[in-house]
């Protein structure tokens, strides 16, 4: 387990605003003792019992494997180790929050996706990125390369991005909000059950902060209950912000109310 200091200041991180958080967690990248604590910790425990399993989740992608040490909706700490001589990838990938990052086996580089040259982070520092606006490009090397990184969220939903290295050309984006994809697995389940007397809540949950989420509750709102759904549907289709969502609506609602869509 993670030592309790490092447990409540990613407790205290959860609810601060981005820099206080980053401020809570920056000093578990500086002083790395309790890292180094655990896996001697773990390894003797594996030395003692060869069944023994360290207590956190891993994960396999390619040729990176991570440890997660801890993880809330907006605080996710890993070890990673990165196999060498991988091929860079084509895609530059925008997280979406703000990265610390360690390494802790030789220098990392990196590269802007928009390059303006190299910035390099030598064993035993640690490069801080805003991955909103920034992402960092690993080059290639021979041996593997171990990682400590800390990804801390802003408040409210995160806005992940894949854009093309060659051109920066925008591939695909995707909304990653923990908490409103669970409000949306709730609504689904009530739809499933025909629960047309909690339609008040697939109203109130309209109010969501991005507009495809909006879009996903009010699909799940006119599945349980067209008629009711309509008057939301109609304000949505007047006075949406989100152009994209906007025009859905609109179409859906000339669908709905049996008018001809045009050609």
């Amino acid at each position: 387990m993670i030592p309790a200091a490092l447990a409540a200041a990613v407790d205290a991180a959860e609810a601060a605003p981005l820099d206080r958080a980053a401020a809570l967690i920056r000093p578990f990248l500086t002083d790395i003792g309790w890292f180094e604590a655990l896996l001697a910790a773990e390894i003797q425990a594996m030395a003692c019992d060869p069944r023994h399993l360290p207590g956190f989740r891993a994960s396999r992608q390619g040729g990176a494997r991570h440890l997660v040490l801890a993880r809330t909706e907006r605080i996710w700490l890993t070890a990673s180790l990165l196999d060498g001589g991988q091929a860079p990838s084509d895609r530059v990938h925008f997280s979406g929050r703000l990265s610390l990052c360690r390494p802790l086996n030789g220098p990392l580089a990196g590269e802007r996706a928009v390059v303006v040259g190299t910035r390099s982070c030598a064993a035993g520092a640690t490069i801080e990125l805003d991955e909103r606006r920034e992402a960092l490009c690993l080059r290639p090397a021979d041996a593997p390369l171990m990682l400590l990184r800390a990804q801390i969220a802003p408040v409210g939903p995160v806005q992940a991005r894949v854009h093309d290295r060659s051109d920066g050309r925008a591939i695909a984006s995707a909304q990653a909000d923990e908490a409103h994809a669970r409000t949306l697995m709730l609504l689904s389940l009530l739809r499933l059950q025909g629960r047309r007397d909690a339609a008040g809540q697939f109203a109130q949950a309209l109010d969501a902060p991005l507009p495809g989420q909006r879009w996903a509750v009010m699909r799940e709102y006119l599945a349980l209950d067209t008629q009711r759904a309509l008057p939301a549907l109609r304000a949505m289709a007047r006075r949406e912000a989100d152009a994209t969502v906007r025009g859905l609506a609109a179409r859906t609602l000339r669908q709905v109310e049996g008018e001809p869509c045009p050609a």
